[in-house]
């Protein structure tokens, strides 16, 4: 049985019992599912990082997992980890390396710093990310989390009643512009085109409200787009107030597990040219309908 202690006054949790070099039964599983419909993110601490091995198997056990393609599709370049399946958003190349400063993947992961969920941006959502810390820079790479529960339930009836129906269109390709990152060509967008998502999720087990957002959208639909924008500009600032906000301080070993449906996150900027980060992360998507991947 796995027990779940609070992290400081935030809503994260620490998890203990739960060995990911052990087999995971059904019971331990749905406890986890359940702690985490409770805290939306679960760090569990190792001594050591876990394997590439332990981190997929324990991602699978909650659903399909995503496959990194748009970081070879943008630059051109083979991947530095043993499988696909494993979503590299440290600051290594294929040869162990940092980024150069040119590098288009240190463009790419610009757009990290900026307050998202994982994959809006596709039809299939995410449901958990699981991120597991192999190398932590000295001056520390902390994670900030925001509770997309609390920052729906503060909102105004009226405003609750009005996003009720509202829609957002959201594009990996929109955030990456607004982090900086280079035009791409039109045949690199086609890779992966926009997704539209309602503004408010359900969470199926508990019935639970958030808010769903992110950096990756960029329109309301429906809206003029002025004020969609502004629209989403706003509730974006109201989510990332302090009081609904977890800053994470990584630690080697770390794997922090969280609900995208009812979070969003972002890194926090360190000096990503001098020191090395290696961050590994499986990322399990919704079933699709009839239980298929």
């Amino acid at each position: 049985m796995i027990e779940l202690t609070p992290l400081g006054d935030g809503f994260a949790a620490e998890v203990t019992g739960l060995d990911l070099a052990a087999p995971v039964d059904d019971i331990l599983r749905d406890d986890f599912v359940a702690g985490m419909d409770l805290h939306a993110i679960c760090v569990i601490r190792n001594d050591d990082p876990v394997s590439d091995k332990h981190h997929l198997a324990f991602g699978r056990l909650f659903g399909p997992l995503m496959r990194q393609k748009m970081q070879q599709t943008v630059s051109g370049r083979g991947i530095r980890l043993p499988t696909d399946e494993l979503i590299d958003v440290g600051n290594l190349d294929e040869n162990g390396d940092i980024h150069t400063a040119d590098d288009p993947r240190r463009a790419f992961h610009m757009g990290n710093l900026l307050w998202h969920s994982d994959v809006t941006f596709d039809p299939q959502r995410a449901t958990y990310s699981m991120l597991a810390a192999h190398q932590v820079p000295p001056p520390g790479a902390d994670t900030e989390f925001a509770d997309m529960r609390a920052a729906y339930e503060a909102l105004s009836p009226k405003m609750k009643d009005r996003l009720e129906s509202l829609s957002a269109e959201h594009s990996i390709w929109y955030s990456r512009a607004v982090g900086g990152m280079a035009e791409v060509s039109d045949d690199v967008k086609a890779t992966r085109p926009p997704a539209v998502h309602p503004l408010i999720n359900v969470n199926p087990r508990t019935g639970q409200k958030s808010l769903y957002l992110a950096s990756h959208a960029s329109h309301v639909i429906g809206m003029p787009k002025d004020e969609g924008r502004a629209l989403l500009d706003d509730l974006i600032v109201h989510a990332t107030q302090p009081e609904f906000v977890y800053r994470h301080k990584w630690r080697v070993g770390d794997i922090a597990v969280w609900d995208n449906l009812q979070t969003m996150h972002r890194g926090v900027p360190f000096d990503d040219t001098k020191y090395p980060r290696d961050m590994r992360r499986v990322t399990v998507l919704e079933r699709k309908p009839g239980g298929a991947s």
